[in-house]
């Protein structure tokens, strides 16, 4: 594609999120009597709980082990800014990922140090939540939750929030996606290690679940970079319409569908799904439906079954959060929500069940899990994006940015490889739909 982007500033995150000092930020000897003072004992009280695995604090010229003490290896975790006590204490979570993106500490392997914090506690990938949190740690979270809630996922919010992540550069997403340009989970198996081939098997797997053929008609909600659509129209001869509310992402799939010559097959739609009008065959979303918010699930879902025809078929690959925990969830912001996907709520299946007895006719006829696959499509993806950091420099980007995304993916694969997060294809029909098919 060749579409000139107008890129829209690195996520626009917020630097400097943490107070600066007035004095010199990275002293060692400032650190030298640790745990002092009301946040390191605080931060090292949370910590002397850990039971799994053994975490090394490096704190100037010292040492603290955490977890088990016994353990052969470790994880490694260093300090270079005693601000970063005061911000994880307070914050949580969510000032643990800003104090990494803002050099306040520091791995040599990042992955390992988000495992040992998510083995250690009953959710997030850090100390701030689970059995390990007193009233102390996060406790100006709050103040992001007023923030949130000004991101709500109405006409105008989507827009906005959609625009914040998906709009930033479609050069960035070419170096860090597959050919086909998905930008969610691959399904690997047994002898797939290639994402672009594990992304194509998603593909066959959905039109399979969804009994495809030649001229359905099937609505795509969420475009994406359009490689899905392509697959359908491509593989099954069905006449897609794909909708997308981001600018790039509509110019990006225009270009290619032009250039592929399907423009009789496929027609892309610059529209919100509450204004989708006409009647299909089949539906298909495709980790869309976590940019709704809880409040807005009864909407979408009184919208597609409105739209789907009486022996129509619907899948939806959706990221899920664990029952147990899904109240709190509901009621709190964590890291991604304020800096990656503004307006975002992982799903419940509880939640989808209810909402379809409230406002639809339609059944749940099968789930599949592709949590794992995930994890290994998130290290695959970083994977590539680190291997084009001097490309990724040269788009503009600098490096509060890398941390970031580097942070991003990390974060997302932990829980996904822990089977603390899933993400699944849900099959949606009614009563009597001979056209399901077996498997």
């Amino acid at each position: 594609m060749n579409t000139k982007e107008k890129r829209l500033p690195m996520l626009r995150y917020k630097q400097n999120t943490i107070s600066p000092r007035k004095k010199s930020v990275r002293s060692p000897e400032a650190l030298a009597n640790y745990p002092r003072g009301l946040y390191q004992k605080a931060f090292h009280r949370v910590l002397s709980q850990a039971t799994v695995g053994r975490l090394d604090l490096q704190i100037g010229e010292g040492i603290h082990s955490y977890g088990d003490l016994e353990s052969k290896e470790a994880v490694s975790l260093r300090i270079l800014d005693e601000r970063f006590f005061k911000h994880a204490v307070l914050h949580g979570d969510i000032g643990f990922g800003e104090a990494y993106v803002e050099s306040l500490w520091d791995t040599d392997d990042l992955l390992a140090v988000l495992d040992w914090f998510l083995k250690n506690g009953d959710s997030n990938p850090t100390f701030a939540q689970g059995a390990a949190r007193s009233i102390v740690v996060g406790g100006l979270n709050f103040l992001d939750r007023i923030g949130h809630s000004f991101r709500r996922n109405t006409k105008e919010g989507s827009l906005r929030n959609i625009s914040y992540h998906y709009d930033i550069s479609n050069d960035l997403y070419r170096l860090m996606l597959d050919p086909t340009m998905a930008y969610s989970s691959g399904k690997y198996s047994e002898g797939v290690s290639d994402l672009q081939v594990a992304q194509e098997k998603k593909y066959e797997t959905i039109c399979r679940k969804m009994a495809l053929k030649p001229d359905l008609e099937l609505l795509e909600v969420g475009s994406g970079w359009g490689g899905f659509a392509l697959y359908a129209a491509r593989h099954y001869g069905c006449k897609v319409t794909t909708v997308t509310i981001s600018r790039q992402q509509y110019e990006y799939t225009r270009e290619l569908i032009q250039a592929e010559g399907m423009e009789d097959r496929i027609n892309v739609v610059l529209q919100d799904y509450r204004d989708i009008q006409g009647t299909y065959d089949r539906i298909v979303s495709i980790e869309m439906v976590e940019a709704l918010g809880l409040e807005y699930h009864d909407t979408f879902f009184k919208k597609m079954d409105s739209l789907l025809r009486p022996r129509g078929i619907m899948l939806i690959q959706c990221i899920t959060f664990p029952e147990s925990s899904y109240e709190n969830y509901v009621r709190s912001i964590d890291w991604i929500a304020k800096h990656i996907f503004p307006g975002s709520l992982l799903l419940s299946q509880f939640e989808v069940m209810k909402s379809l007895k409230r406002v639809t006719d339609l059944n749940i006829y099968s789930i599949e899990s592709l949590g794992l696959s995930y994890a290994k499509t998130l290290n695959a993806w970083a994977r590539r994006f680190n291997a084009n950091l001097d490309r990724v420099r040269e788009l503009g980007f600098d490096e509060t940015f890398i941390r970031l995304w580097n942070y991003y993916l990390a974060y997302c694969e932990v829980g996904f490889a822990n089977r603390y997060i899933n993400d699944v294809h849900i099959v949606f029909s009614r009563s009597q739909n001979t056209e399901l098919p077996d498997g």
